[in-house]
């Protein structure tokens, strides 16, 4: 077969929704940076901030993104970051990670490919391939969207902090959508493979919430994804040396994956 003609096929068929992704993140990206000029450096706001309860400073990045809200960092850190973008690209890796091995298998499009004379490690390692390429298509388009827009309503970030806080967030993704893909590729359950790969997410984000209201509980922490994802605050930090975490995770997955697929039985 064509090198990558089932990494190209798998983008060309999902190209629609791919595309209305792209809108509905880059209107609302774009909606929420056009706030930023009447929060900046607003004491009202910041007064408001921090008078906010704790189990919402929580769900929204916790206490650190709060009090520094009127900044460019705790702005899009709290809007952003800390929570809405990180569950979107969650929602699109683990909706094509269940759909592309175990959605599949379910509607007899896996026995067709299958059929030709290409490996089942190829064919994973190929739509593995595919999300990452649909998930930094929307990185890049955020972060021009972040950078274009702050231009316009004068909020500055570095564009190396940016990409950082980008990374976390699409490896956050990509380790859901691999995990999605291993459990289709163990039961052959699209339902099963949406299931776990969105639940692990919510449980992560959850655990996160409750390590930032209780101090006694802060090593809930270390079994969510989504602080590998957010530690020591990439938008004002940079490149955290926890994102390896989170690569280990993903190689882990996805090899665990090529064994499952490899051993499943499609007939």
């Amino acid at each position: 077969m064509t090198r990558l003609l089932i990494t190209s096929r798998t983008l060309l068929d999902g190209r629609v929704g791919l595309i209305w992704w792209a809108v509905g993140l880059f209107v609302y990206t774009a909606f929420i940076m056009a706030v930023w000029p009447v929060i900046d450096g607003n004491e009202d706001f910041q007064e408001l901030a921090d008078s906010y309860p704790e189990g919402i400073q929580a769900l929204m990045g916790g206490s650190d993104a709060f009090a520094a809200f009127t900044t460019p960092a705790g702005f899009l850190n709290a809007y952003l970051f800390s929570m809405i973008l990180p569950l979107l690209l969650v929602a699109l890796g683990v909706t094509m990670g269940a759909s592309l091995v175990a959605g599949e298998e379910e509607n007899g499009l896996l026995d067709l490919l299958l059929s030709n004379p290409v490996s089942r490690g190829r064919a994973i390692a190929e739509k593995a391939l595919a999300i990452v390429v649909a998930l930094v298509g929307l990185g890049v388009i955020l972060s021009l969207v972040i950078l274009g827009v702050g231009l316009i309503v004068d909020l500055t970030i570095g564009l190396d902090k940016l990409v950082a806080a980008i990374v976390g967030t699409l490896l956050f993704g990509f380790l859901h959508a691999l995990i999605s893909m291993l459990a289709g590729a163990a039961k052959g359950s699209k339902g099963f493979a949406l299931g776990l790969g969105l639940g692990l997410a919510l449980v992560g984000y959850l655990l996160n919430v409750v390590a930032n209201i209780d101090n006694s509980l802060e090593w809930l922490r270390w079994g969510s994804a989504l602080y590998y994802a957010t530690a020591d605050d990439p938008l004002a930090n940079g490149m955290p040396v926890e994102y390896v975490v989170l690569v280990a995770a993903c190689m882990v997955t996805f090899a665990a994956t090529l064994v499952a697929f490899r051993r499943h039985d499609l007939s």
